[in-house]
């Protein structure tokens, strides 16, 4: 947090053997790895695994498809060594052609950006849906352990595959949208508790439980990958949770964990006996 008054902050530690670096003065940001500045936001987390819970995370079940692509794309990230460049050669490639499409560029122009935007496209949905895949049953199983509910989680492509065929067949409505019609921009991920879709009828309790239990599964997929789990950022979620599945969340963070939690009242949430507990009061910390 930044002090009153102050103008930003710095923060820097080990993970494991990995010294991570970050120095934040709006509206500019450094990240460092091991004393080695980083380009990317990407760069840093491919090496310092870090899952953020937060109370807005009840937008990854019922906002935008965008909410739900920024979750996979974290994962992919953190998970996947290609993944993060994959993301910066199409999303230069989509700019380009979406500003061709409204400027009403020719065709040939336009064309020429099928094939760098098809190949890293297809790479991106083939990521996400094998993502998916791996995500399902373990979110399956943190939702039956926090809420006994049944969750299943479906891949939703924003095109055809291979891409560059989907990109050709939609040329001259693309041309008379002047946008850029299909590809991984409108990918979506179908959320369904219990057999219903999640974003239009489940509770605000239910979102949230789903929220954790997506943010679990990537954490247990990244320790499943690196054979070692990312430090979580518990951030005030346990407002709308009740006892049992507070502890139900506490119980299925994986093994070995460095978790950080903040709240505002610590009354009905078990932590471990090995917990370290701060207070911040008027901007000083005191042991509790």
């Amino acid at each position: 947090m930044v002090r009153f008054g102050g103008s930003g902050f710095s923060l820097e530690g080990m993970l494991h053997e990995t010294r991570l670096s970050m120095t934040c003065i709006p509206p500019s940001r450094s990240l460092k790895v091991d004393g080695v500045a980083q380009t990317t936001s990407s760069d840093y987390l491919s090496k310092g695994r870090i899952l953020w819970f937060g109370s807005d995370d009840l937008g990854i079940v019922s906002g935008a498809a965008e909410r739900r692509r920024r979750l996979l794309d974290s994962a992919g990230i953190q998970l996947k060594g290609s993944y993060g460049q994959d993301l910066k050669i199409y999303d230069r490639a989509l700019r380009s052609r979406n500003l061709l499409l409204r400027e009403g560029g020719h065709a040939r122009e336009i064309a020429a950006y099928n094939i760098p935007l098809s190949e890293s496209g297809d790479r991106i949905m083939n990521a996400r849906r094998e993502l998916v895949n791996a995500l399902s049953p373990l979110a399956a199983a943190a939702c039956r352990g926090i809420a006994g509910e049944s969750l299943e989680l479906e891949y939703q492509p924003g095109a055809s595959q291979p891409l560059l065929e989907d990109l050709l067949r939609c040329r001259d409505e693309e041309l008379r949208l002047r946008l850029t019609r299909v590809g991984p921009q409108r990918d979506d991920v179908g959320i369904r508790l219990d057999g219903i879709p999640a974003g239009a009828y489940a509770s605000e309790g239910q979102r949230r439980t789903i929220a954790v239990a997506l943010k679990l599964a990537v954490a247990g997929l990244i320790q499943q990958e690196h054979k070692r789990p990312p430090i979580l950022l518990l951030d005030d979620i346990f407002g709308e949770l009740d006892p049992p599945r507070r502890n139900a969340l506490l119980h299925g963070i994986p093994e070995e964990s460095q978790v950080f939690i903040s709240t505002a009242d610590l009354a009905g949430i078990a932590l471990p006996a090995a917990s370290t507990s701060l207070r911040l009061d008027r901007g000083i910390l005191h042991h509790i």
